[in-house]
C-alpha cells in the first residue's frame, strides 16, 4: 500500500487570463512540482491548452467562484494537498512550487505559503482537512482560512 498523504493536486485560477501559452507554462510548472491532477479554471469561450483538466466559469466571475469550481474537481481525487495557483503578474517556477510542496509535506499545516506573500495573489497549498474552509470562508480571502486554521510560511528562494 502506498502512502499518498503528501499527494498534491493543483488548481490554476486562470479565469481572468486569456493566454493559453501562459496557462500551459504554469500547468507544466505545477506538474513538475508533483501535482497530479492539474485543474485549470478558465472563463467560458477562452481557448484552452491541450491535455488539461478544465472547468469553466462565467466571464467576470469572482475568484471565490473560480476557486470553488476548481476545488469541486478535486473532490473524488486521492490528493491530500491542493496547490492553489492564481495567475497574476508573477511567474512561478517549478523549483519554487516544489519547495512549497516539500515544506507542506514535511511540516503539515492547514495553509502553506511563501513568507510575506499575499495569500490571494500567490501560490498556497491547502491541506485536505481545510478544503471545506477554503470554499466557505474563501469569500473573505484565503487569509481568513489561515487566520482560522493556521499558516506555515516558507522563505521564497529565487
Amino acid at each position: 500500500m502506498t502512502d499518498d498523504s503528501g499527494s498534491l493536486a493543483a488548481v490554476i485560477l486562470a479565469h481572468v487570463v486569456a493566454e493559453p501559452a501562459r496557462v500551459q507554462a504554469m500547468a507544466d510548472a505545477a506538474r513538475e512540482a508533483g501535482s497530479q491532477p492539474v485543474v485549470v479554471v478558465l472563463a467560458r469561450g477562452v481557448d484552452s491548452p491541450a491535455d488539461l483538466r478544465i472547468t469553466r466559469v462565467s466571464s467576470g466571475a469572482s475568484t471565490i467562484s473560480a476557486l470553488r469550481a476548481g476545488m469541486a474537481l478535486l473532490t473524488n481525487t486521492t490528493a491530500h494537498l491542493a496547490l492553489i495557483l492564481p495567475l497574476g503578474e508573477d511567474a512561478w517556477t517549478s523549483a519554487q512550487l516544489l519547495a512549497l510542496a516539500d515544506t507542506a509535506r514535511r511540516e503539515p499545516a492547514a495553509v502553506t505559503a511563501f513568507e510575506g506573500a499575499d495569500l490571494d495573489r500567490s501560490p498556497v497549498i491547502v491541506s485536505r482537512d481545510a478544503w471545506l474552509d477554503v470554499v466557505t470562508l474563501g469569500e473573505q480571502g484565503l487569509g481568513a482560512v489561515a487566520n482560522k486554521r493556521g499558516v506555515n510560511r516558507v522563505r521564497l528562494k529565487v
